[in-house]
C-alpha cells in the first residue's frame, strides 16, 4: 500500500500521466474539430479552387461587368440540392453559381422541384421555347428570365461531341447583363435557306450573340416587320434571293427602310452561295461587290489546299478599329477565313459615297488576303481577274445627322461562311470571336463580355513543378519525422532528470 501510495506520488507518474492527458486531449480535440469542420463543409458546400484555369472563381472580368447590377437576380435550379450535388455536370454549375451568391447580396440560388410541384415553372415553361428539365437552370429577375438547358453551360466540339470547356461563368454573366437591361434584339433572317437551326440547336453564330446579350430571334420579311428595339439583321449563308420591288412582298425594301432607321446589317457568304440579284444590289449600294471566286494562298495558309486563309490586318482604315487592341499586343491572336470568296469596294475615292447630302457612307476593308493570294474563278461565267490582296471582310458605315448630331450605323459583309463556326471561336489562339464582338459593340451593344474565356476541362488536375515535389516529399518524408523525433528526445531527456 506504501509503495502504492509512493508510485503515485513519483514525479514521473505525475508528469507521464500529464503528457499522457494532454496526447489524449489534443488527439481528441483534431477528431472533434475534423467531424464538426466536416459537417460544416459538407452542409455549407465549402471549398477551394486549386485548379489551374480557376475553374470555379469569379473573374476580374465578370465583376467589372456586374460592378453596377443591384436588381435582384434569382438562379433557379430544377431539382433539390441534394440531387443536384449527386451529378457531376449539374454540381459543376451550381457551385459556379455559389460564387455570384457569395460575390452579390442581390444574387441568390433556388430549387424547384419540378417533379412534385411542376406548377412551379409554368409561367417559364410556357414562355419559353425551351423545354424545362431537371437539368435546366433558370435565371429571373422580377420581370424577365432566361432559361438554359444544362448543354448549353458546355462548349462542345461539333465534330467529335467532347465537351472541351466550361461555360457557367459565361452564361451567368450574360444573362444577369441581360436581365437588368434592356436588351437589343439581333434577327437571323430565315425563308432564304439560311443556317439558323433548330430551337435546340443553333449555330455557333447565333450562340455568339447571345452571349453579347442580344435577344436573338429569327425574322421572316414576308411576314413580319421589325421590332423597334432590332440592332443586327443577320444574313447567313442564304442559298435564295430576297424579295424585290416585283414581288409580292418586298423584303429589300424593308431591308432598306431599317437600316435607314439606323439599323445595322451582317451578312455571311461563301463562294458557293449562289447569285443573289435583289440582295446583292442591296449590298453595292453599300459599295460591297461579291465577286465570284475562291481565294488560295500556298505560303499564308493553315492548310495544304490554301483555303484556310492566315488573314491579313490592314493598319489605318475605318475597318481597322475591330482589332486595334489586339494588334497592339507582342504576338497578336491570328484571325483565320476559310473557304472565302473576295469583295470589292466599288467606291474609288478612298470607298466612300458622298451623293447623300443628308447622309455619307465609307466602305473600308476589315479583313485582306497576303499578295501572295491568288483568286480562282468559281463558275464559267466569272470574269474576275484582279491581282491580291482580296478584300474577306468589308464594313460599310453610314454617317447621318440629325439635329446636328452624328449617328452611324453599318454593314458587316464577310465572304466565308465559316468565319463564325465552332472550330475558331472556341479557342483563344484565333481573333475571330474578338472581331465579331468588337463589330457588335459598335453596332449599338456598349457591353460585351469578351473578356471572359472559355474555362477549359482537358486536366483539373492540381499542378505543381517537380521542385515543389520534392519539396513537399521532403517535408513529409524527412523534415516531419526529425521534428517529431527531436521533441521527443528533449522530453525523454528532461524526464530522466526529473
Amino acid at each position: 500500500m506504501k509503495n502504492t501510495k509512493k508510485f503515485f506520488s513519483n514525479k514521473k507518474f505525475k508528469y507521464g500521466s500529464a503528457a499522457v492527458i494532454f496526447t489524449c486531449v489534443c488527439v481528441a480535440a483534431v477528431i472533434i474539430f475534423n467531424i464538426i469542420f466536416s459537417s460544416l463543409a459538407g452542409k455549407f458546400l465549402w471549398s477551394i479552387d486549386m485548379t489551374t484555369n480557376q475553374l470555379f472563381t469569379l473573374s476580374d472580368a465578370s465583376r467589372k461587368l456586374l460592378k453596377d447590377v443591384d436588381k435582384k437576380i434569382t438562379i433557379n435550379f430544377c431539382q433539390p440540392l441534394d440531387t443536384l450535388i449527386e451529378d457531376e455536370a449539374q454540381n459543376l454549375i451550381y457551385q459556379c453559381a455559389k460564387e455570384y451568391e457569395k460575390a452579390y447580396d442581390n444574387i441568390s440560388i433556388e430549387y424547384i422541384d419540378i417533379l412534385t410541384n411542376p406548377s412551379l415553372i409554368e409561367k417559364y415553361s410556357s414562355s419559353s421555347n425551351t423545354r424545362i428539365k431537371t437539368t435546366s437552370v433558370v435565371v429571373t429577375s422580377d420581370t424577365d428570365f432566361r432559361t438554359f438547358t444544362q448543354e448549353s453551360f458546355f462548349a462542345t466540339d461539333s465534330d467529335s461531341g467532347v465537351v472541351r470547356a466550361f461555360d457557367g461563368e459565361l452564361r451567368f454573366t450574360t444573362a444577369i447583363l441581360q436581365l437588368c437591361s434592356d436588351s437589343p434584339i439581333a434577327y437571323f433572317s430565315t425563308g432564304h435557306g439560311e443556317t439558323v437551326g433548330s430551337a435546340n440547336n443553333r449555330p455557333d453564330l447565333w450562340k455568339l450573340f447571345e452571349n453579347a446579350g442580344y435577344e436573338v430571334k429569327t425574322i421572316d420579311l414576308t411576314k413580319e416587320e421589325f421590332n423597334e428595339e432590332a440592332q443586327v439583321l443577320i444574313v447567313n449563308d442564304p442559298k435564295r434571293d430576297f424579295w424585290g420591288m416585283n414581288d409580292e412582298v418586298n423584303e429589300i425594301d424593308k431591308i432598306v427602310k431599317y437600316l435607314n432607321n439606323l439599323g445595322n446589317l451582317m451578312v455571311f457568304v461563301d463562294p458557293e452561295t449562289p447569285e443573289l440579284p435583289e440582295f446583292e444590289s442591296l449590298l453595292e449600294e453599300w459599295g460591297i461587290k461579291l465577286e465570284s471566286a475562291v481565294i488560295k494562298d500556298f505560303e499564308n495558309s493553315f492548310s495544304n489546299d490554301g483555303l484556310k486563309l492566315n488573314a491579313f490586318y490592314p493598319t489605318e482604315t475605318m475597318g481597322s478599329t475591330l482589332y486595334k487592341e489586339l494588334t497592339k499586343m507582342d504576338l497578336a491572336p491570328k484571325t483565320v477565313v476559310n473557304n472565302a470568296r473576295p469583295l470589292s469596294i466599288i467606291w474609288n475615292v478612298n470607298g466612300t459615297d458622298s451623293t447623300n447630302s443628308l447622309s455619307q457612307r465609307h466602305a473600308s476593308p476589315v479583313l485582306q488576303s497576303y499578295s501572295s493570294a491568288q483568286a480562282f474563278p468559281y463558275n464559267e461565267n466569272s470574269d474576275y481577274t484582279a491581282k491580291a490582296p482580296y478584300n474577306l471582310v468589308t464594313l460599310t458605315q453610314e454617317t447621318q445627322y440629325v439635329n446636328n448630331q452624328a449617328y452611324q450605323s453599318y454593314v458587316m459583309v464577310v465572304g466565308s461562311t465559316d468565319f463564325a463556326t465552332d472550330a475558331y471561336l472556341h479557342t483563344n489562339a484565333y481573333a475571330n470571336s474578338d472581331i465579331l464582338y468588337a463589330a457588335m459593340r459598335i453596332m449599338g451593344k456598349e457591353t460585351i463580355p469578351n473578356d471572359l474565356e472559355h474555362k477549359y476541362l482537358e486536366d483539373q488536375s492540381l499542378e505543381i513543378t517537380k521542385e515543389a515535389a520534392n519539396n513537399w516529399t521532403l517535408a513529409i518524408c524527412i523534415i516531419a519525422p526529425v521534428i517529431v523525433f527531436t521533441v521527443g528526445t528533449i522530453i525523454q531527456i528532461r524526464r530522466k532528470h526529473l
